[in-house]
């Protein structure tokens, strides 16, 4: 699987934004943010934005003939944070490792990662260890603001120009309205699978931080009756947080294990979990996974025991679905992952071992099929969608469907 390797290690092509269909948003906001920097990049031109459906907006690349000499003085990040620049983030200051001493507000500087996690904190000198160029910017906070006043720092440390990606760069604060959210394209399709409807009792089991329930929100007009579900009052919070900046009010949000969520004498929906049988018409169950589909990932520490852990969890949340789920209802699993185990693996086990659980097609088809020799054959393959840069004959996939994160869907219905 070298081809799925390298293609993990590199940033996708696009951004993404996902549009809130309950808000108004206007795209010249966005223009005139692109041209600003395209004034900054000293070009005459800005990034190609159109709308692959209303919900959702693409971005592409600024153009491949912007240069750049290499500025004087360079900046470490981790690698968390460099996979986050090429993404077309700005450099927080949790995530500086080391710069020089004797740099001065507003100097451009080079943003390196640290891909040894050997750089110290608070490295004043080069740095020589093995690190890769990641993008440029201009430094918003001195050594002193950064480490020396023994508090965690917070804030833009440096303002990323140009990220090594050529992806554009859209400062925080022009999310806060709630008009758009930045979404994988995958995770855009999760929701458009789900298709939520008025008045439909919708279950989001792990919904932390609620960018696919005010997705399912907003399909619906907000007329949807969706019970969201995460572990943590933090995480809980979040999706709170998340629903009311996009003025999302259907939602109901409860902090509890989604793996017990289901109890046979419970009373019904509206007093919270643990739920009855038979309760909801649609379920998403976007499960806890190894995350190994995220791009870029420039460092991997995933142990062959912690991959094997999850899929544990994730049988677990599958038997409790099939239980809350009313017959005719479907079931929406997915992942961020390309594990076969996490995967294909998981739609092998549910139809052999939860026999009220039928596979359909997974619409709209827009990833390609499963992979083979996985445990499923060739008319199961074409129902689930994987995102992954592989061709497979059995059905093609448009680019932009495939240079975007590792991602799976599949669909169940519940048939008795």
């Amino acid at each position: 699987m070298k081809e799925v390797y390298e293609w993990l290690t590199k940033p996708p092509k696009y951004t993404i934004f996902r549009v809130n269909k309950l808000k108004q948003f206007n795209c010249e906001e966005l223009k005139k943010i692109f041209i600003t920097q395209s004034k900054k990049l000293n070009i005459n031109e800005i990034p190609n934005i159109y709308f692959l459906k209303p919900d959702c907006l693409i971005i592409e690349q600024w153009s491949s003939d912007i240069q750049f000499e290499n500025a004087e003085k360079e900046i470490i990040v981790d690698v968390s944070c460099a996979a986050a620049v090429l993404r077309g983030a700005h450099v927080f200051a949790p995530g500086v490792m080391g710069l020089p001493a004797n740099l001065q507000l507003g100097e451009r500087v080079d943003i390196y990662a640290d891909m040894d996690g050997q750089c110290k904190r608070g490295l004043k000198v080069k740095y020589n260890g093995k690190k890769m160029y990641v993008g440029t910017g201009y430094l918003k906070m001195l050594r002193c603001d950064l480490f020396d006043k023994g508090v965690q720092p917070s804030g833009i440390a440096v303002e990323t120009l140009l990220p090594g990606s050529r992806l554009p760069v859209i400062n925080e604060t022009f999310f806060n309205k709630g008009e758009v959210l930045l979404q994988n394209l995958p995770s855009i399709v999760c929701g458009w699978v789900v298709n939520a409807q008025p008045k439909e009792y919708i279950l989001d089991m792990c919904a932390a931080p609620g960018n696919k329930t005010t997705h399912l929100a907003e399909m619906s007009d907000n007329q949807a009756i969706i019970i969201a579900i995460d572990k943590t009052a933090q995480k809980v919070d979040r999706i709170r947080e998340n629903c009311e900046k996009h003025d999302v009010t259907c939602v109901h949000v409860y902090a509890f294990d989604s793996t017990k969520c289901y109890y046979e004498n419970s009373e019904g929906i509206q007093n919270g979990p643990p739920y009855p049988s038979n309760c909801f018409d649609k379920i998403l169950l976007d499960a806890p996974c190894s995350g190994l589909g995220q791009r870029p990932q420039l460092v991997n520490k995933m142990t062959p025991k912690m991959l094997q852990s999850y899929k544990f969890v994730q049988r677990k949340l599958i038997i409790t679905a099939a239980e809350l789920l009313k017959v005719g209802g479907v079931l929406i699993y997915s992942t961020c992952t390309v594990t076969e185990d996490e995967n294909e693996g998981m739609v092998a086990w549910t139809l052999d071992k939860i026999p009220c659980l039928n596979l359909i097609p997974a619409e709209p088809l827009l990833g390609g099929p499963g992979l083979p020799n996985c445990g499923l054959d060739d008319s199961q393959r074409l129902m689930v969608q994987r995102f992954s840069p592989i061709d497979d004959p059995l059905r093609p996939v448009k680019h932009i469907y495939k240079d975007t994160i590792g991602f799976f869907i599949a669909k169940f219905i519940k048939v008795k």
